[in-house]
């Protein structure tokens, strides 16, 4: 049975959970207003960059097979720019703590919904994401990196690059923000592939000349282009999970307050019934009394 005194420890803990929320908040927020406008100034330059290698590697794929057509097949090993396996690659981005609402396990689930069908083989960042992928019986081989929620580390991000340029098709799967309220989970090939949709849209042929010659300058772009575009993804990330965290945490703030009321009002129910009850013991003394 609620006492008044058990209920007064309610409200503390209350209050007390509420100040530690709020403090996550406060420090989301604050990393937040950092990273907000080198991710946004830097979005559409990633995105640009993603279509000119999408053109210059279906540029160069009709040059190479128009020289393909000159040359006798033992000197066709020359036209390789870089060594790959042939297989396709899922990554998926997540976190290694929690508290960022609901934008990693919905990135999670549209991993889920691909990788069975069209992966050979799955990279898996964050620990998270190994913990989501061993429960739900992910079956393809899966490579796993360690990336730390608070910033970029750009030698681990070298890492992660140097091991994902041996695939052929490399597919990210992460959270991207719309806007502080709201993140969008989304997939992008950032192997230089074009989309169906891509591929399907009538517009002018952009004509490339390469200079020195296609196999450095798609060398160069699936090197340095490549990790950049991974690069721009990871941050996406991170700020679309901090925003995550800022919507979740203010949410938890309204339940705590709506439980704070709640408690108030048990707390002055219980003090009334308490004042009832002595006023009753008054009147049954008096009563006595009397008699």
């Amino acid at each position: 049975m609620a006492t008044k005194k058990s209920v007064g420890y309610e409200i503390i803990s209350l209050s007390n959970i509420k100040g530690i929320v709020e403090a996550f908040e406060e420090i989301a927020a604050v990393r937040i207003t950092r990273t907000q406008d080198a991710v946004l100034r830097s979005r559409q330059f990633a995105s640009e960059i993603n279509d000119i290698f999408q053109d210059i590697k279906s540029s160069s794929k009709r040059d190479i097979t128009i020289i393909m057509k000159q040359k006798k097949v033992a000197d066709l090993k020359k036209l390789s720019f870089l060594s790959k396996n042939g297989k396709t690659l899922f990554v998926y981005l997540s976190a290694n703590t929690g508290l960022y609402g609901n934008i990693v396990r919905r990135t999670f689930d549209l991993f889920t919904r691909y990788v069975g069908e069209f992966a050979d083989n799955v990279l898996i960042v964050g620990k998270v994401g190994l913990k989501l992928a061993r429960d739900n019986g992910i079956t393809k081989p899966v490579a796993y990196f360690d990336f730390p929620d608070s910033k970029v580390d750009e030698e681990q991000l070298q890492k992660i690059a140097s091991y994902m340029i041996q695939f052929e098709r490399v597919v990210v799967f992460y959270g991207a923000v719309e806007s502080i309220l709201r993140q969008k989970e989304t997939m992008l090939d950032i192997s230089g592939n074009p989309e169906p949709s891509h591929e399907q849209q009538e517009k002018v042929e952009t004509k490339y000349f390469l200079e020195p010659d296609v196999n450095k300058i798609l060398a160069f772009f699936e090197k340095e282009i490549f990790a950049s575009i991974f690069e721009q993804a990871v941050r996406e990330f991170q700020l679309a999970k901090l925003s995550s965290r800022v919507v979740g945490l203010n949410s938890t703030i309204d339940n705590i307050d709506l439980e704070l009321k709640k408690t108030i009002i048990k707390k002055e129910r219980l003090k009334h019934e308490e004042a009832n009850r002595k006023q009753l013991q008054t009147f049954s003394s008096m009563s006595l009394w009397n008699t």
